[in-house]
C-alpha cells in the first residue's frame, strides 16, 4: 500500500500563513488550498489511512499573496514563507501538528485526526470556508483555520 502514497502526485495549490497581529481569531495557522489543490491532499490523505503505514509526502506551498490573506481580512501575515509542506502519516498519532523546519512546515497527523483534516479540504474545495478544526482533544489547544 505505501507504493500508492508513493504514487501520489500533487495538484494545484496550496497555502499555509499566520498573521501578524494576534487575537483569538487570527491566532494560529491559516489554511486554503484551490480547488485542484484540495482534492489532491484530500487524495493523499486517504492514501496515508488506506496505508495504515508510517509514511510522509512533500508538497510544494503556494506563496501566500494579498487576495489569499484578504479573504478573511484581518491584516498582512508574518513576513516568512515557507516552500514547502511534508506531511506525515503516523498511524498512532492523536494529535495535529504543525512544526516550523527551516523554510518547509512539517505536518503531522494519525487515524484519530484524519477524518477531520481530510473533511476541511474537502469544504475548501467546494467553496465552504471560514472555519476552524480543532488540533487536539485539549480544549485549550490551538485550532487551524480555513478559508
Amino acid at each position: 500500500m505505501a507504493e500508492d502514497v508513493n504514487a501520489w502526485r500533487q495538484s494545484g495549490a496550496v497555502y499555509i500563513w499566520r498573521y501578524s497581529a494576534l487575537n483569538s481569531s487570527r491566532r494560529g495557522w491559516h489554511f486554503t488550498a484551490d480547488p485542484a489543490g484540495c482534492a489532491s491532499i484530500v487524495d493523499l490523505i486517504g492514501r496515508m489511512v488506506v496505508s495504515n503505514i508510517a509514511c510522509h509526502r512533500t508538497l510544494a506551498l503556494g506563496r501566500v499573496s494579498a487576495d489569499i490573506w484578504e479573504i478573511p481580512n484581518f491584516g498582512p501575515p508574518k513576513a516568512e514563507h515557507f516552500e514547502k509542506l511534508r506531511i506525515d502519516y503516523l498511524p498512532g498519532a492523536a494529535d495535529l501538528a504543525l512544526v516550523e523546519n527551516g523554510d518547509r512546515l512539517d505536518l503531522g497527523f494519525g487515524s484519530t485526526r484524519a477524518a477531520s483534516l481530510k473533511a476541511a479540504f474537502v469544504d475548501v474545495g467546494i467553496g465552504n470556508g471560514d472555519f476552524g478544526i480543532a488540533t487536539s482533544n485539549d480544549k485549550h489547544a490551538e485550532s487551524w483555520m480555513f478559508w
